[in-house]
């Protein structure tokens, strides 16, 4: 899964991303309509959540140009602007549900599960391929019979490669469902946390493997026979 969150005040922004990645996803944060706007133009997200008030407008655009694209994500409105006037014109604009600032995290986490529960966001809960099969929405595979947890990002390789099984997954757009835009990759990274997956199938006894494609990126296929 991956999140938006648009908010203006970083500490703010940065402890709404903390709580989100309980749920195993990737997180972006914007601070601007225009960084919201730059961003869906080049990720598609599962869920968004939207300050009001932000220094160039009004976020209330960007809630009905979410509300209105075919695949649109769960939102929820986070903002201080929450008089009873206030509620009923987000969520005429398409929000899913409006919270008010300050919150109670485990209020603010109850919601976010409440809107991805509804039935035009439902999800398989499990993908599978061969003997190995990967739990959504937390980091638990089953490999030849096997539980394992996995790291999170581990999970994410995992699940984009599952998704997209027998085709090859470049190298950019694997790093585009596992990172947020603004996290820091070194060079080498992703090659170490593939490699660090590979071993886990291996070891436990998986009948798939994950091939390197020089220069291109990585392929999931049925394990070839010695």
């Amino acid at each position: 899964m991956r999140s938006l969150v648009i908010e203006d005040e970083p500490q703010i922004g940065a402890y709404v991303s903390r709580l989100l990645t309980q749920l195993h996803g990737v997180v972006d944060t914007v601070g601007s309509v225009s960084d919201a706007r730059h961003a869906l133009k080049n990720f598609k997200y599962d869920l968004a959540i939207v300050d009001r008030m932000l220094p160039d407008g009004d976020a209330l655009a960007i809630v009905t140009a979410l509300s209105q694209l075919p695949e649109r994500p769960a939102i929820i409105m986070l903002t201080a602007k929450d008089a009873k006037e206030d509620v009923i014109e987000g969520l005429n604009c398409g929000a899913d549900d409006y919270l008010g600032k300050p919150f109670e995290p485990d209020e603010f986490i109850a919601r976010v599960r409440a809107v991805l529960r509804r039935p035009r966001l439902l999800v398989q809960p499990a993908l599978s391929f061969g003997n190995v099969e990967l739990h959504l929405g937390s980091n638990e595979a089953v490999v030849a019979d096997q539980k394992v947890l996995l790291r999170r990002r581990e999970a994410l390789i995992l699940a984009t490669l599952l998704t997209r099984r027998d085709r090859v997954v470049t190298r950019a757009a694997l790093i585009e469902e596992i990172y947020g835009f603004d996290d820091e990759i070194e060079s080498n990274t992703l090659e170490a946390q593939v490699s660090r997956l590979r071993k886990k199938l291996s070891e436990l006894g998986g009948n798939v493997e994950i091939r390197s494609m020089r220069g291109i990126g990585y392929l999931l296929r049925m394990a070839q026979s010695r």
